[in-house]
């Protein structure tokens, strides 16, 4: 009983140490006076993204993860002695819904076109 009791707290606190920010990066700015059109001149938008892969694999792995410990959480709950299982259908249901929530959080960065100086000689040279 005491081991059923542990199952739920353990996957809490490996869930907790698995979610993990990426490496903090810093941007140094110098400060210009300048006028207000000069600022309206130098807005610049910056996006990054993961690849595809990445996203659906690190989707899929916290939803299995979300799985287990949801599955942990059943198992203790129902107490018939067939906790593996309970954990494995929670992990399998969680890898999924990680793996299609990963895909289609992929898929809504697929129409985005880089914008970058690699094409902008064919634009001043008017090559299209």
């Amino acid at each position: 009983m005491l081991s059923k009791l542990l199952v739920a707290p353990l996957a809490a606190a490996l869930f907790a140490t698995a979610a993990h920010a990426s490496p903090l990066q810093t941007l140094t700015l110098r400060e210009h006076a300048q006028t207000r059109d000069q600022l309206a001149a130098e807005v610049v938008e910056v996006t990054g993204h993961r690849s595809p892969g990445a996203t659906i694999a690190q989707d899929a792995l916290y939803g299995g993860i979300a799985g287990l410990a949801i599955g942990a959480g059943v198992a203790l709950l129902s107490n018939d002695g067939n906790w593996g299982r309970d954990l494995a259908i929670g992990a399998g249901a969680g890898l999924v819904a990680g793996g299609i929530f990963g895909a289609i959080d992929a898929a809504s960065y697929s129409d985005r076109a880089p914008v970058g100086f690699g094409n902008s000689y064919h634009l001043m040279t008017q090559k299209f």
